[in-house]
């Protein structure tokens, strides 16, 4: 039977507030939240461990939040009832769909990531498809970029993605929304100093190609069959000057157009199409 709670000054609801604003918060804890059916759904499908959700009433007289709240209880989720003005006080959202969970960050180091592409299928390897390349996310502050950035890199195919040169928080919950479930099967971990991910990157003989409007090549011109870590930069200041150093190369998208640049997670999804193009699709 799910617990009730009706006061504003419980707990729990003051740390899942806590968890919703304080990066310093998550990162102490290890957790962060999600919100709706869909991302609850898409956690419990991954085998992600939510810690307790907070739901509605008015949630739960829907038909088709049944699933996912049966879901909750037959994998063993806390579950406890919020009255929706109470919910709307802790939720990010500013029209919160009813349903919020705690859910434990799948922690992931650089060493495991950089491990996982250099040990990447060779090309002509029929036994198993190359991974794509790892995605080093440098300095990409908005939420939304890094969010929509993460979804591309889960739905085609590249290794992991690293936030690195103080990049937004991979796991505040604009993030986790824009990335639409992507977060809870992509590999993803947060090393601050791009220097750190250079150095990781030469020593595991991981080429660094780096995304540029004035780039070198064009997508089609870099072997994305190999293992690659594809670096791509905000776009008010570009990839930090360590990576830039440390590259094997740069890549440009052709525009015909007269824009001056992508967006950089549209950026980085046109070339991660291009990767997985190579590879066979």
């Amino acid at each position: 039977m799910a617990e009730a709670i009706t006061s504003a000054r419980n707990p729990l609801l003051k740390r899942v507030r806590a968890l919703a604003t304080r990066r310093r918060d998550r990162e102490a804890e290890g957790c962060s939240i999600l919100e709706g059916v869909r991302l609850a759904e898409e956690a419990l499908r991954a085998g992600v461990t939510l810690e307790v959700a907070l739901y509605t009433d008015e949630l739960a007289a829907r038909r088709e939040a049944a699933g996912v709240l049966d879901g909750l209880a037959a994998a063993g989720v806390r579950r406890v009832r919020v009255p929706a003005d109470l919910l709307a006080r802790v939720a990010d959202t500013v029209t919160p769909q009813g349903l919020l969970a705690v859910f434990r960050i799948p922690g992931r180091t650089l060493e495991e990531l950089v491990a996982s592409v250099a040990l990447a299928a060779p090309p002509g390897d029929r036994a198993r498809r190359a991974a794509g390349p790892l995605v080093v996310a440098d300095g990409l502050q908005d939420p939304g970029n890094l969010g929509t950035l993460v979804r591309s890199a889960h739905a085609l195919g590249a290794a992991g993605l690293v936030a690195t040169g103080g990049a937004a928080d991979p796991w505040a919950p604009k993030v986790v929304r824009a990335a639409m479930g992507g977060l809870f099967r992509l590999p993803v971990a947060v090393e601050p100093d791009p220097e750190a991910v250079v150095a990781r990157l030469r020593q595991a003989g991981v080429p660094i190609v780096v995304a540029d409007a004035r780039g070198e090549r064009l997508p089609w011109e870099v072997d994305w069959r190999r293992p690659l870590a594809l670096v791509v930069g905000s776009e008010a200041r570009g990839p930090s000057p360590a990576f830039r150093r440390a590259a094997g190369g740069t890549v440009r998208i052709p525009m015909p157009g007269e824009a001056e640049s992508l967006n950089a997670a549209i950026a980085g999804t046109l070339l991660l199409y291009e990767a997985l193009r190579q590879r066979g699709g």
